[in-house]
């Protein structure tokens, strides 16, 4: 081999080494800089409902849409079920609840459980309408509860559900689920 081919390929090769090296260090020095972000960052841990919409939680403030949003994941997870769908709805009502309240609701929960597997049916509720009273920490949510025996509406009814909620660890949690009579 010439040794100018030669002396030409070795120029050419520190270059790339020189290339790589700098890629490789600017690579390190932003992983760095990001771990030192992460690190200092304040965390917030948040109750996250399954039907989400933006701008749900302030730090230290209750936010209307929030509250709401938890109150139809919990009517969703008691009513919206099956015999195949109930572990999952015990789960939510779980999720939501505060840790006072937790063993009656998922008493409730069980309760309701145990007639939708006698009785082989499923439910669905429709929300209409929904009211808030953040002063008293409560949502009222009005629809219908369409109940289905295989693949059969055997029946609707309206139904007026009020949750209340208490503050618990920086979070609204669930403490109440009762089912309102209708004024006739």
């Amino acid at each position: 081999m010439d040794f100018q081919v030669m002396q030409k390929r070795l120029k050419s090769a520190n270059i790339r080494n020189i290339i790589l090296l700098s890629g490789f260090v600017l690579m390190l020095c932003s992983n760095g800089l990001l771990a030192v972000k992460i690190y200092s960052a304040s965390n917030q841990v948040v109750l996250v409902p399954t039907s989400i919409t933006d701008g749900m939680v302030a730090r230290g403030a209750i936010d209307q849409r929030f509250v709401e949003a938890v109150a139809l994941d919990a009517v969703y997870g008691l009513y919206n079920s099956s015999p195949t769908t109930l572990r999952y709805g015990r789960i939510v009502i779980e999720r939501t609840a505060s840790v006072k309240n937790r063993a009656g609701l998922l008493e409730l929960y069980d309760e309701v459980a145990e007639d939708i597997r006698q009785r082989e049916i499923s439910t669905v509720f429709r929300p209409t309408q929904i009211e808030h009273n953040l002063d008293q920490l409560e949502v009222t949510v009005k629809g219908e509860l369409d109940t289905y025996l295989s693949n059969v509406k055997v029946a609707t009814e309206r139904r007026n559900i009020l949750l209340t909620f208490v503050i618990e660890a920086g979070s609204v949690r669930l403490s109440k689920i009762n089912r309102i009579e209708e004024e006739k």
